[in-house]
């Protein structure tokens, strides 16, 4: 049986790290929810805990339903920036400062919860419903308590 050169060995190598990772990349989109999609007015409320400071949204109508839209909403209404990183593999929203508070400050991040459950997914995929609490927190705890 004759052995391969280095270079057909490369282009082989090649080949296999290519439709690996197109494999890796269609699982990762296959097993990602679905974007939410409105579905009407809500009433939901917003609570944002940073270092020292608390802001409340409570108990408004909104067509944002998911955590990082009603967020957006609320910087917009009550004047506080928002910033955030889109990722693609994953795809969602990373936020990244809220009201001039920057992840990483203090070993701190930003993470949200809704009613009082750590958020499983981009917070741009998380729906809402009727009644929903979200909660942004800057801790150092990824699944701190609620």
């Amino acid at each position: 049986m004759r052995r391969l050169t280095e270079r057909q060995q490369a282009i082989v190598f090649g080949v296999a790290l290519t439709i690996s990772l197109a494999g890796l990349y269609g699982m990762i989109q296959a097993i990602q929810p679905p974007p939410v999609t409105s579905k009407g007015v809500l009433r939901a409320s917003l609570v944002v805990e940073g270092d020292g400071w608390t802001m409340g949204y409570l108990d408004v109508e909104t067509r944002n339903n998911t955590a990082f839209g009603i967020l957006l909403e609320a910087g917009d209404r009550k004047g506080f920036s928002v910033e955030w990183v889109d990722f693609a593999i994953p795809p969602g929203a990373f936020v990244t400062a809220i009201n001039g508070t920057v992840n990483g400050q203090g070993g701190k991040w930003w993470q949200y919860w809704v009613n009082d459950v750590y958020g499983d997914v981009a917070s741009n995929r998380k729906e809402l419903f009727d009644g929903d609490l979200v909660q942004w927190r800057f801790v150092v705890s990824l699944e701190g308590s609620a």
